[in-house]
């Protein structure tokens, strides 16, 4: 049975996200977002947030590459959680 375009796609996202992981990224993968980016990599020590395009080839569509550049250094990030119907800023005392 052939493989589909999606689960090559995906395979090859796992194995980016676990050459990240094993250099110490928390790594979050945006699975079927059709976005931007396909991987969330947070490094803690550096104080850094990577946006990953995963492609097996070198061709990125320049809309693609606009839109990652377009989202650095635009926000901001602010811990909250959504617990029993109401939203917690997690940055104030309770």
């Amino acid at each position: 049975m052939p493989r589909s375009p999606y689960r090559k796609g995906a395979r090859y996202e796992y194995y980016v996200k676990q050459l990240l992981e094993e250099k110490g990224y928390l790594v979050v993968r945006t699975a079927g977002s059709h976005g931007p980016f396909d991987l969330i990599a947070f490094d803690k020590r550096n104080n850094l947030i990577l946006l990953v395009q995963v492609k097996k080839s070198d061709y990125l569509p320049k809309h693609v590459k606009e839109s990652l550049k377009a989202l650095a250094g635009t926000y901001t990030v602010k811990p909250v959680a959504y617990l029993q119907g109401r939203w917690v800023d997690l940055t104030e005392e309770h």
